[in-house]
């Protein structure tokens, strides 16, 4: 096993857990090397560099290094089995997939969890795991001082957020997909392959699934007066998303080309400025242990599917 480790993650947590975490491995008759990142790109270089050489690799930190080993994966050929361990603020992506929040349960999951092939995303010619975003709020997560974030936890994104609340610009954007064009001005745009952006459950009231090729697409519309503002938190709230400010579809590929450049977020850090971009889903990409609720479902939906071809 490669074991890879952000220092720095959330409250600085693993550190006083490593031990534990590497006993349980090595309970279970793993061979461990230990990577502690230094630095931004860390996770993606070793993955890539000397991956291939492993039968598992395990990371722990944040949904940013999660994203970082994700990225590797994506540049080699015979892809390990896949571990996270969660130690950021928020860790939107582990707990889509049911990965627990308790380290040293994640360790045990590892361990004893079944392997989920979770689909990935790719923008342009960079990587995501769960979410790519532009607009109101999704720069948050990257602006909060790292200080911000270990003393105060998810709060910490809030009280960034309501500093930015009067800088919110609309950007004019044409959305392409599936077939389907889209003009207007937008002030928000979420991409993702998850249940859970920033703690916040967006799609919890639909059939969301990680591993079916398609991504989740969540827009709002330019807001003009407070009854828009209104009826699009309403529909934010309630997880009902019929209101004339918002668009809301699934599709394995989307492009958007916009008027001006648009700072995106990819898993909550820095995505850079883009005019254009293109966004596919790579499915089955991810070979990752998870919780085997997660796994069964995909025999479930499998047996169905199967059914329903020998019925035809």
């Amino acid at each position: 096993m490669l074991f890879i480790y952000n220092p720095m993650a959330g409250k600085e947590q693993i550190k006083n857990k490593l031990s534990d975490i590497v006993q349980i491995f090595c309970k279970s008759g793993f061979e461990i090397t230990i990577f502690a990142t230094q630095g931004p790109e860390d996770a993606t270089n070793i993955v890539q560099e000397r991956g291939e050489e492993y039968d598992y690799i395990v990371c722990s930190g944040g949904d940013g290094t999660m994203n970082e080993v994700a990225t590797g994966y994506m540049n080699i050929t015979k892809k390990p089995i896949c571990g996270y361990i969660p130690a950021g603020t928020v860790n939107d992506f582990a707990s889509s997939l049911k990965i627990p929040k308790i380290m040293k349960k994640a360790a045990q999951l590892i361990t004893q969890g079944s392997v989920f092939r979770c689909d990935l995303g790719q923008f342009n010619d960079r990587y995501f795991t769960y979410v790519c975003g532009f607009g109101a709020f999704t720069e948050v997560s990257y602006q909060t001082p790292q200080e911000w974030k270990n003393a105060l936890g998810k709060a910490a994104y809030f009280i960034e957020a309501l500093k930015h609340i009067a800088e919110i610009k609309a950007h004019h954007m044409k959305i392409i997909y599936d077939g389907n064009e889209i003009e207007d001005n937008f002030i928000l745009g979420l991409v993702s392959n998850s249940v859970s952006v920033a703690g916040y459950k967006a799609y919890s009231k639909m059939n969301i699934m990680m591993d079916d090729g398609k991504f989740e697409a969540l827009f709002i519309k330019e807001i003009h007066n407070p009854l828009e503002l209104q009826a699009a938190l309403n529909g934010l709230m309630s997880k009902k998303f019929d209101s004339d400010r918002m668009l809301q579809f699934s599709s394995s590929e989307i492009k958007i080309i916009c008027d001006d450049e648009v700072q995106w977020t990819l898993d909550g850090e820095d995505g850079g400025l883009c005019k254009e971009v293109t966004m596919k889903n790579h499915q089955y990409a991810l070979p990752i242990l998870c919780d085997k609720s997660v796994s069964a479902q995909v025999s479930h939906r499998a047996a169905k599917k199967a059914e329903e071809v020998e019925e035809k």
